[in-house]
């Protein structure tokens, strides 16, 4: 469906009527603004009075901010489908990552790369007790009671990627970018769409030179992610992958190392599982990716 669908407007201008990279890249901002604007705003028109729209993790603010952004998903992947169909994408579902066929096999390579990275945090969870079988079962009611794990492990790594990756990639190869450069560089959009958290630590008092560390880190952790959610999305095909790594690397968090200390009888073996986990995700990534393989 072309943009010239609505005869009372006026055409669109010429730089939306032909696959653009600046109009990719420009798009692509906005789509990362309306993100955050929409948890905020949503927050604001819905606010409750013991409760700030900067508390991010407030069952109330949690809840308002989850619609907020179903809201901005949902109008990124549309206003990305009608410019893919303008640019002469027929199969827009595809494009955008959503073909169902694909969604299995890009599932499965991810959750084997992702659990392959984390083989050290994943023998120290076994050591420290592992998961018991009550508390996977219990999985479905602690979600739903949970705002906060609604949002860390469904709906941020849903919503998350359906925009930053579906909607923005799918343009941003629509539009001519290479493979490298989508990898690289889109994710800064998604690593600067959480610098907003920095306002939320600064007014909660933390010092401003521990606001910009933490959020410098961030910004380089979210834009590491990013590169392999890119990655994963363009070679498999389909945005089954990104959600699974999303969702799993929320769950697992940043590795800690320190843990392996307090077992010093497995101390270099523990380093070692570290050292295979890292080598393994390197050599495993490029074949189970590769088209005809897996995916």
């Amino acid at each position: 469906m072309p943009l010239s669908f609505l005869p009372a407007l006026a055409a669109p201008p010429a730089w939306l009527q032909q696959p653009s990279v600046s109009a990719a890249v420009a798009i692509s901002v906005v789509f990362g603004l309306l993100y955050v604007a929409s948890i905020y705003i949503v927050s604001a028109i819905f606010a409750a009075p013991d409760a700030s729209v900067h508390d991010r993790n407030h069952p109330h603010v949690v809840r308002q901010r989850i619609r907020g952004a179903l809201i901005a998903t949902t109008l990124s992947l549309v206003l990305s489908a009608l410019l893919l169909r303008q640019w002469g994408h027929l199969n827009v579902a595809a494009s955008l990552g959503l073909d169902p066929s694909r969604i299995a096999a890009s599932v499965l390579v991810a959750a084997v790369l992702t659990a392959t990275i984390y083989l050290g945090p994943l023998v120290l969870d076994h050591l420290d007790g592992g998961v018991e079988w009550a508390d996977v079962r219990r999985v479905p009611v602690t979600l739903w009671s949970q705002p906060l794990a609604m949002r860390n492990y469904v709906v941020g790594p849903v919503t998350e990627e359906l925009v930053f990756r579906s909607s923005v990639v799918a343009l941003w190869v629509a539009s001519g970018i290479s493979s490298t450069r989508c990898i690289f560089l889109s994710p800064l959009i998604f690593g600067l769409a959480h610098i907003h958290h920095a306002a939320s630590q600064y007014r909660d008092g933390r010092p401003l030179k521990v606001v910009m560390l933490t959020t410098a880190f961030q910004l380089v952790y979210t834009t590491l992610f990013g590169w392999f959610a890119v990655a994963l999305f363009i070679r498999t095909k389909s945005i089954g992958g990104p959600i699974c790594a999303h969702a799993f690397c929320n769950y697992q968090g940043l590795p800690d190392f320190s843990r392996a200390e307090r077992y010093p009888q497995y101390k270099y073996l523990l380093w070692l599982v570290f050292g295979v986990g890292l080598a393994g995700f390197i050599v495993l990534f490029e074949p189970m990716t590769r088209e005809g393989v897996f995916v």
